[in-house]
């Protein structure tokens, strides 16, 4: 089995490469070719387990059992840890988006309260968190 060799000396400054021709290093070809270095980050199937978690937490008949709330807290957290993991690969961070990681990071570090009113909110703040980091991932049109 023959593996191609990788040149040592690749071609910078509009120079042709031997296989890949010349190299357009431009503004121009960086703003083009940059959108779709940027890739989500978290597969459909993630997400679509976000989304259905989300819209069962903040549905307006969500009266969950202890044991509910807390499988729904792991499962929660683990978004905002992957959604504030995944922000730097999309933004600059700026602006509202430090104040959403510093809440997202300070729920995710929150015990929830010991009674049944307390891991509910927990629950419901962490999901409303998750929706504002989505919504500062969301592509720009």
């Amino acid at each position: 089995m023959m593996l191609a060799t990788i040149p040592a000396r690749t071609a910078l400054h509009g120079e042709a490469h031997p296989v890949l021709g010349a190299v357009d290093n431009s503004t121009e070809a960086v703003e083009r070719v940059l959108p779709g270095l940027r890739r989500w980050p978290l597969s459909e199937t993630v997400l679509s387990g976000i989304f259905k978690d989300l819209e069962q937490v903040l549905g307006e008949q969500f009266l969950p059992g202890k044991a509910e709330v807390d499988v729904l807290l792991c499962r929660t957290r683990g978004a905002l840890m992957q959604l504030v993991a995944a922000v730097p690969d999309f933004i600059v961070r700026s602006g509202p988006i430090d104040d959403v990681i510093e809440r997202a990071r300070h729920l995710v570090s929150t015990a929830p309260a010991d009674d049944l009113i307390g891991p509910r909110v927990l629950l419901r703040r962490m999901a409303l968190t998750v929706v504002d980091l989505l919504d500062e991932m969301r592509p720009i049109p």
